[in-house]
């Protein structure tokens, strides 16, 4: 049996603010989620080279682009902010920085949407932890996870790409004939 790590990083503007920092570890069939508050790239970085994750996923937009990508577009409907504000120009450009610093170290980086994570699994993020921040990066090492798990689908185009969750086949409890 394979162990697996994977990292989900709700990533900050600035290095000065909180990120949320999760790692999700499978050992021997049991997963194991820990998540705490994190600052600099520098941090970020050794605590990827430490833990040797296949995969870290971004909450943030991964591009140089100063406007918005279509999938930025198609991802509104989840909340997503509009390229063009100041603040999400400054964390695309650190996101974009930073994955390509992660990329180098051999590992694969994706960009995610917590709440499409969210909704399309069925889970109250909240539930996760009572820091938005650490939630939201729970919610991305989650679908790091289903990722390597072949349980997600890329969408978007050349500008830009996110992974979500493939919806469940399942009719949830509450919508399931008595």
């Amino acid at each position: 049996m394979q162990n697996k790590v994977v990292i989900g990083i709700d990533l900050a503007g600035s290095e000065n603010n909180r990120s949320g920092f999760a790692i999700i570890k499978e050992e021997f069939g049991q997963k194991d989620t820990k998540s705490r508050s994190i600052f600099s790239d520098v941090e970020i970085l050794e605590e990827i080279s430490r833990q040797k994750p296949e995969v870290v996923c971004f909450d943030a937009p991964i591009t140089k682009k100063k406007e918005n990508r279509k999938i930025d577009i198609q991802m509104q409907k989840y909340g997503a902010l509009s390229l063009s504000l100041p603040g999400m120009q400054v964390l695309a450009k650190r996101a974009h920085a930073l994955a390509n610093k992660i990329k180098k170290l051999g590992v694969t980086v994706l960009e995610i949407n917590p709440k499409a994570t969210a909704e399309i699994i069925g889970i109250e993020p909240q539930s996760l932890s009572k820091s938005t921040h650490q939630a939201d990066a729970i919610l991305a090492a989650m679908t790091g996870f289903l990722y390597l798990e072949d349980k997600t689908k890329e969408i978007g185009d050349d500008d830009g790409k996110i992974i979500i969750p493939q919806p469940s086949r399942k009719k949830p409890l509450s919508q399931t004939p008595a």
